[in-house]
């Protein structure tokens, strides 16, 4: 009898990432910009919503269920078809800055690369959320020769390269470096990488029948000095390393982190009380957005809004934020969980405000109890007018009790 297996399944890392994503319609890949790519999900020259729905719908099914191209083309196929864009078609750009182009969907080359830059870009973003989880044990990155039969020589230098987890250098050179790259890389352990450092050995012949050796290493190669280019649609100007193609100089998994919480702050600030709260309790189920607590570099982390609070403690904002510091430090110190901080929208959105049990004036307890479980945070204003979380702890109803009435404040719920 024939053994059947089931597929590997997929991370949910990666199925996370590319549903997380939002529709952004675009008429050039130039529309959507390197980190955008980490919360936008476009296809160049999908205009229409119901277009890029069909793509993203299409794709997603076929992450999660560790399908290739040739199993997702009929997908896409038939979506595209019942709407009349299997084949060419014209399509106006929105702004108006260029004339008509013509588009084929039914393109085996276009939908080739759709489906690559889509799925790799998931699996990488995927591979780093792991990476950082799992960094302790496993504390440095290193490139992997391209299975690529044409490879670049740019990405060949790099092959043999060992680095820390959280190195500059894999900001910008977290593979895929380019259009249909096919570097890889992979977390080893300090003592794997204290054995192969300084080391070499030979993996293969090259086309010519000569050796292929790698070198062992924890220097970056110097290929130069960085480029500038020129997005020709937006007119902004970034710095690219060499050998890696412009747009793909991100890091997905880090970008995913980083530019959730930069394009939300802003938008916090002035949201309605019941707008904000939603978009607290999403951004904070974001899987990506609980890698901050992991990463190297401190990271302010919007955890909730009130307005009643600000007023009161004379703050210019409503926004109130926690730094990944905060976080790292319950999670290591006090054995809280990180899905314990996806509690703060509530708490400090609902909670009752009562004066600093310590007599500090510009610091404030917040107290709420969530289905049979007390929770305490306590908040202050910083001296340009911020506010913050300084922590966040479970406690029993006798220790809250006590605490406050050392203080002189009486049970609010009697």
């Amino acid at each position: 009898m024939t053994e059947i297996r089931k597929p590997f399944a997929v991370p949910p890392e990666v199925t996370g990432y590319f549903d997380g994503k939002t529709n952004a319609p675009a008429f050039s890949y130039l529309d959507v910009w390197a980190e955008e790519h980490a919360y936008k999900f476009t296809v160049a020259k999908a205009t229409e919503l119901d277009v890029l729905t069909s793509f993203r719908s299409t794709m997603s099914q076929a992450i999660a269920e560790g399908k290739g191209f040739e199993s997702w083309k009929p997908l896409i196929e038939k979506e595209l078809t019942k709407l009349g864009w299997w084949g060419p078609r014209m399509v106006s750009d929105p702004t108006g800055e260029h004339p008509d182009r013509m588009v084929n969907f039914a393109s085996d080359r276009r939908l080739r690369t759709i489906f690559w830059s889509n799925a790799n870009s998931a699996r990488s973003a995927g591979q780093w959320e792991r990476v950082q989880r799992t960094k302790k044990a496993l504390g440095y990155i290193l490139y992997v020769r391209t299975t690529s039969a044409d490879p670049r020589p740019e990405h060949l230098a790099w092959v043999g390269i060992i680095l820390p987890v959280d190195h500059p250098f894999w900001q910008t050179h977290w593979p895929p470096n380019g259009w249909l790259c096919k570097c890889q890389v992979r977390q080893i352990s300090g003592r794997e990488a204290a054995g192969l450092l300084g080391t070499s050995r030979v993996i293969g012949k090259d086309p010519d029948g000569n050796d292929i050796t790698i070198r062992y290493s924890d220097q970056v190669p110097d290929l130069g000095p960085d480029l500038q280019h020129r997005n020709r649609r937006t007119g902004e100007i970034t710095t690219v390393p060499p050998g890696i193609d412009p747009g793909w100089h991100t890091n997905p998994g880090l970008a995913r982190a980083s530019t959730l919480i930069e394009n939300l702050e802003s938008k916090l600030a002035v949201a309605a009380p019941e707008d904000a709260q939603k978009v607290l309790k999403e951004l904070w189920a974001d899987p990506y957005l609980r890698i901050a607590p992991r990463l190297a570099e401190k990271v302010w982390l919007p955890a909730g809004h009130n307005a009643a609070l600000a007023k009161e403690l004379g703050a210019t904002s409503p926004v109130i934020s926690i730094t990944s510091e905060t976080i790292a430090e319950r999670i290591g110190k006090h054995k809280m969980d990180v899905e314990d901080f996806t509690l703060l929208p509530q708490i400090l959105s609902d909670g009752t405000i009562l004066p600093d049990i310590a007599g500090n004036l510009n610091v404030r307890t917040i107290l709420l109890k969530i289905g049979k479980a007390w929770w305490r945070s306590f908040v202050s204003v910083s001296g340009p007018g911020y506010l913050r979380v300084n922590s966040l702890h479970q406690k029993t109803e006798k220790e809250l009790r006590r605490q406050l009435e050392k203080v002189g404040t009486a049970w609010p719920w009697e």
